[in-house]
Parts: C-alpha cells; sequence; structure tokens
C-alpha cells in the first residue's frame, strides 16, 4: 500500500518548512507567489490529498529565537528574563519558539545559524546584538526567506524591524538628574562599540552635559567589557582614574546597566569610598541578577513587557504580509530613585 503523502513530506522535498507548506495549500498569505505555486504542483506531483481534518486545523508557526552566548552567561540573566517572555508571549499566540545560541567562535567565523541555514522557522527575532559583520550576515544572507525583527538591538538592513528602547533619552535623563543634584564632574562607564546599547545610552550621556555646557573627559569613560568577547569585566578589573597633582576626579558616575554600576560600587569600596555617600553612581535597566544583594541603585527602567509585545506584533505581521518594509519602534522607559545618589557635598579625594 502506497504511504500517504504529507505536508512534511512536500517540505522536505523543496527545502521549506510545513507551515510554508500549508499557507501555499490553503492559499494564505505569507508565501510569494512563485514558491506558492511551486508547492502546489510539488503537491499534485507527489499525490497529495487534502483531508478535511488537515484543512481546519489552524496554522500555527515557528519563531527562531537568536541570541549571542555571551548574553546567557549567569551574569547576563536580563537576557534570559528577556528570552521567557519572549517565549511566552510567542506561545500565547499558539506557536512554538524556537531558540538557538550562538557562540563566540561561531559568531567570529560567520557561521549561519541553524534555523536559517535549515528553513526550520517561519520568523526570526534576535535578542540582544552580535559584531556588526554577523549581523550584516544575518540581514542579508541569500539563505534567509524568513521576515526578521531585531529586539533590543538596532537593525541593519531597511528590510527588516527592531524594537529597542529610549538608550539616547534615558541616557539623557540619568546624567540630568546628577546634573540636577549639582554634579559637574560626571563619568561614564562602559565599553564604547561594544553594542549599540551602549553606545546610544552614551550619546544621552553627552547630550545632557553638552545642554549644560559641560564638556567630555575621556580620561573619565571607563570601560565595563572586553570589546571582542562582550564579558563584563570584574569590579577589580574597572580601570578607575587616578588623582594626582592637578587632576580632577569625578564626583559621580552614569553606568549603561545596572550590573556595572554594582561592579563599580565595589571597586569604589576598595578604595574606600562609599555610595553615596562620597561618590554617586546611578545605572539603567532596573535590573540586577538573581542572588546579587540590592544596592539601591537609581536607575532607567526598560519597559520589557512592551519591547517583547512590539517585537512578537510586527513579526507576525511581517509573516502574513512579507513585503512589509522594516521600521523601528523606540519604546520609553522610567525614571526610578532610590539611594544610590545624593546632592553634592565636599568632593571627596581618592584614597
Amino acid at each position: 500500500m502506497r504511504k500517504k503523502v504529507t505536508m512534511e513530506d512536500i517540505g522536505k522535498a523543496l527545502g521549506v518548512s510545513v507551515v510554508t507548506v500549508s499557507k501555499a495549500l490553503r492559499d494564505q498569505k505569507g508565501v510569494s507567489g512563485q514558491l506558492r505555486e511551486q508547492i502546489q504542483r510539488t503537491a499534485s506531483e507527489m499525490g497529495y490529498q487534502k483531508s478535511s481534518r488537515a484543512h481546519n486545523m489552524r496554522v500555527s508557526h515557528t519563531i527562531g529565537i537568536i541570541i549571542a552566548e555571551r548574553f546567557l552567561d549567569e551574569h547576563q540573566s536580563f537576557y534570559w528574563s528577556l528570552y521567557r517572555q519572549l517565549a511566552g508571549r510567542i506561545t500565547e499566540k499558539d506557536s512554538t519558539p524556537l531558540l538557538e545560541v550562538i557562540s563566540a567562535e561561531k559568531e567570529a567565523d560567520n557561521v549561519l545559524p541553524r534555523i536559517i541555514t535549515g528553513q526550520r522557522s517561519d520568523g526570526i527575532i534576535i535578542v540582544g546584538t552580535f559584531r556588526r559583520s554577523y549581523m550584516e550576515l544575518l540581514h542579508n544572507a541569500p539563505e534567509r526567506t524568513m521576515p526578521l525583527v531585531c529586539l533590543d538591538s538596532e537593525v541593519e538592513s531597511e528590510r527588516d524591524d527592531a524594537v529597542i528602547s529610549d538608550n539616547i533619552g534615558g541616557g539623557c535623563v540619568m546624567t540630568s538628574y546628577l546634573l540636577s543634584l549639582g554634579h559637574r564632574r560626571i563619568g561614564y562607564v562602559g565599553t564604547l562599540l561594544a553594542t549599540s546599547s551602549i553606545d546610544d545610552r552614551y550619546l544621552g550621556y553627552v547630550k545632557a552635559l553638552l545642554q549644560h555646557g559641560i564638556a567630555v573627559n575621556y580620561d573619565w569613560i571607563i570601560p565595563d567589557r572586553d570589546r571582542a568577547s562582550g564579558r563584563l569585566l570584574k569590579s577589580g578589573m574597572l580601570r578607575l582614574p587616578e588623582g594626582g597633582a592637578g587632576r580632577e576626579l569625578p564626583t559621580a558616575y552614569f553606568c549603561n546597566c545596572d550590573l556595572t554600576a554594582n561592579s563599580l560600587i565595589a571597586a569604589l569600596a576598595g578604595r574606600g569610598l562609599r555610595v553615596p555617600e562620597d561618590i554617586s553612581v546611578v545605572g539603567f535597566d532596573n535590573h540586577l541578577p538573581g542572588g546579587i544583594p540590592d544596592a539601591g541603585i537609581t536607575t532607567y527602567e526598560i519597559n520589557v513587557k512592551m519591547m517583547v509585545n512590539r517585537a512578537v506584533s510586527r513579526i507576525f505581521q511581517k509573516m502574513d504580509n512579507p513585503s512589509f518594509s522594516g521600521n523601528v519602534t523606540v519604546v520609553g522607559g522610567a525614571f526610578i530613585e532610590r539611594s544610590s545618589a545624593v546632592r553634592i557635598g565636599a568632593p571627596v579625594p581618592y584614597v
């Protein structure tokens, strides 16, 4: 007896997903006219027969989620939190999240994710960022036929989308807050050119200083991670500016994330400085991994729920209508005041 031909058989024959085959056979949106015709012709040649049950089934999607391995370290659990919310929202839409973690080696060697080469998903969401060359590969690889949305990273292609937090605005808010407390010597902690988020928060910092007629002191820009690997430096490795004859030191720091702010507080304590009594510190994200004591960091909270909802909504829109051009959605956050910054008194020199 001849085996019954399934949509999976057709998909394997053409190298496309079952969902794509299902859409083509049901004349649904999300499949190009040429591919639709090819699928329908192949189905006929293979002897595929529709069943009434299959015709009435609701079509679900598989959404590929791509994250760099370095963002899933125990000290980078902000992205685990982001992934969990993303996976939950996709599941709520009767679809399946498929996670692929990209190692540093694959990223360096420009190895495409299996989600793309194997056509294993109907849409892709990139969480966080990669090296510029790798991001360009993900956006422009001819093997990628499915739509793509970047979450918490900038887009490198006009056809793709990005959903980001208001990093520039938030950076300006945090720096302006320190200025309102009387601080004029403010440092920035974050490795420039490591991620677009760090760069944008730095731009907000610069904008606030310039608005107050204050020049950036580049001696007060402190790297917080290795640029090549993206891994955060331990507190003892943060290179704090040195004092000396005629050298002024910061009275406050704006850190690109709360985890970095927490490390800076520890590094300052190693020099005998207390926060906020001797020096003020503010952060960004409103997130510290579990197990790290609450340091009472004044911060800028990212609206993760709205970012996730926008990213998922957009990827489904683009799957239904592949002709949609790309756009960037900026999601605002909220200032949260705690106890890590105070109005300035007499500056205290480093010990």
